[in-house]
């Protein structure tokens, strides 16, 4: 197919940062917003405050107010001294920890297959070659897809069992049948997803072009660490932040936010000393909720990065990146691009700065397959 020349009228703006594109200011945010979160805990909460509140007002003879009144600055002083911000604060340290740590120790075989891409193969061997390197590199994806299937329930949906698995084409029947179901939800020997991993090291043993490549003990190596990567990921599932721990957060966090519907009313002006501001609605309670339980529900949705929430990991898009990038390095899909000199060629202090020569807006598209290089 011939190559289009195509104008690219895209501006980047500041806005865009690591790829995502915002149009809006941060606050104004709904997907993965704290208003998200929390519009519907904190409605329930505010019409509980102001049942209490008109209660206490309009429903109760004044000698029972007094002494509602005299429990309200009583649950004000004594909710004053609970340690909630150092005990959310080192929690909520901890979860997003964890979070961003099992997020790298997710593997990419981007550096497997680029040693595979690198081993110099016999003339006349080009298609086993080939055939070796694809097969390798899909063994990786197929350990990959069975080992955090096991803790993403975005997976285990979309292949609850290894027939669908099988479709995709990741793994033959016959390899399947050697594999077994992967239904077992045992933590320790009720999985065989480090098995691709072994038919790799075996293959990449048994191959004469690998083995006696100068690489040869990089890509071992490299497998080792890429099912090194994968076991970290399972121990962040098997060893969970310890029960105790989150349940007295959340204690702690609901505890004071229900004596605070009774320590936060405002009481009626009677005697010099008495709070002289009446307000119906709890303003400063109002921050303080969004605040505190919006810390709270940040950890409840990074707890689990391998779940359905917005915040969670993307391993379905993550898994089909693999897979393209990976086959597309081991492939024998295109020649290197032509050997010529740059134009920094002959510079003796050559700098990074715009070249007016040089038509930065036209860019190459090429159709292969189903890919679009640009």
């Amino acid at each position: 197919m011939k190559p289009t020349i195509i104008k690219s009228k895209r501006k980047v703006t500041p806005e865009q940062i690591l790829g995502e594109t915002r149009t809006a200011l941060i606050l104004n945010r709904w997907s993965s917003s704290i208003w998200k979160l929390l519009w519907k805990d904190l409605l329930v909460y505010t019409i509980l405050y102001l049942i209490i509140g008109l209660v206490y007002r309009f429903a109760l003879p004044e000698e029972y107010q007094i002494h509602l009144e005299s429990f309200i600055k009583y649950c004000h002083t004594q909710n004053a001294g609970l340690p909630l911000t150092f005990l959310l604060g080192f929690y909520v340290s901890l979860v997003v920890s964890r979070w961003w740590s099992q997020y790298c120790s997710l593997p990419w075989p981007d550096t497997i297959a680029t040693f595979l891409r690198a081993v110099k193969m016999k003339e006349g061997g080009e298609e086993e070659a080939r055939i070796t390197r694809r097969t390798i590199v899909r063994y990786c994806l197929l350990a990959y897809l069975l080992c955090v299937r096991r803790l993403s329930i975005k997976l285990r949906k979309k292949f609850p069992t290894m027939r669908e698995v099988i479709q995709t084409g990741l793994v033959t029947e016959a390899e399947a049948e050697r594999i077994g179901e992967e239904d077992s939800v045992r933590q320790h020997g009720g999985s065989n997803w480090w098995m691709p991993l072994l038919w790799s090291t075996e293959i990449a043993e048994n191959d004469v072009n690998i083995s006696s490549a100068p690489v040869y003990g990089f890509i071992q190596m490299n497998i080792a660490g890429y099912r090194q990567k994968l076991t970290d990921v399972l121990t962040y599932g098997h060893v969970p932040i310890p029960l105790v721990y989150s349940q007295v957060v959340h204690l702690a966090v609901y505890f004071y936010f229900g004596v605070s519907l009774i320590s936060e009313q405002w009481i009626i002006w009677r005697k010099p000393g008495d709070e002289e501001v009446d307000l119906y609605y709890p303003i400063f309670m109002t921050v303080r909720f969004l605040f505190i339980f919006g810390w709270l529900r940040v950890a409840e949705t990074l707890y689990n990065p391998f779940g359905e929430d917005d915040e969670d990991f993307e391993l379905n898009e993550l898994l089909n990146r693999h897979f393209k990038v990976a086959m597309t390095i081991v492939d024998e899909h295109e020649d290197p691009p032509e050997l010529k000199k740059d134009i920094f060629w002959n510079q003796v202090d050559p700098e990074l700065i715009e070249h007016p020569e040089l038509d930065v807006e036209e860019v190459l598209v090429d159709y292969k397959e189903d890919f679009i290089f640009h």
